[in-house]
């Protein structure tokens, strides 16, 4: 059984518990307020005892189960809070590791200069690449030759 399941039921349970203190209660004035008038033997004997102790701390008993019963829902429901809120940090931490990992990714790629045909075969370079997808050369401009290209212009 899922404790999921059994504090789903809280409200009811509740509820019920509220409308047995409440018969209990009339039963319970009943008997303290009214059989003692009647005069009778319906309060004498061992039965009437019986039923008197029961009426008189069932209540209290219900009431001490019902106040045992809100602290153990409240106590594992903050269990299921704190183990949800775990698994979801994990869950962001990971994606946001995966999105730094790829923003990581794009600004290398962007720091570099590329050819936009291959030097060794002639393709043209595909978008977001930094080797030859025909060939494997590398389309990466070096900084020393851009160097070299911008004095032989200068020169």
């Amino acid at each position: 059984m899922k404790w999921t399941r059994f504090f789903k039921y809280s409200l009811p349970i509740g509820i019920a518990g509220i409308g047995i203190n409440a018969v209990l209660f009339v039963t319970n004035a009943f008997y303290e307020l009214v059989a003692p008038l009647l005069k009778n033997n319906l309060t004498a004997g061992p039965f009437f005892t019986f039923i008197d102790n029961v009426t008189f701390f069932t209540p209290c008993f219900f009431a001490l189960l019902f106040i045992a019963y809100i602290i153990a829902g409240q106590c594992y429901m903050k269990k299921v809070y704190e183990r949800n809120y775990e698994k979801e940090t994990e869950a962001l931490t990971a994606k946001n590791s995966a999105i730094q990992k790829e923003l990581d990714e794009k600004t290398e790629f962007l720091k570099h200069k590329y050819y936009t045909n291959c030097p060794n075969c002639g393709s043209v370079r595909v978008e977001n690449t930094n080797i030859c997808s025909f060939c494997g050369a590398s389309l990466t401009i070096e900084d020393n030759v851009t160097k070299d290209e911008s004095e032989n212009k200068e020169g």
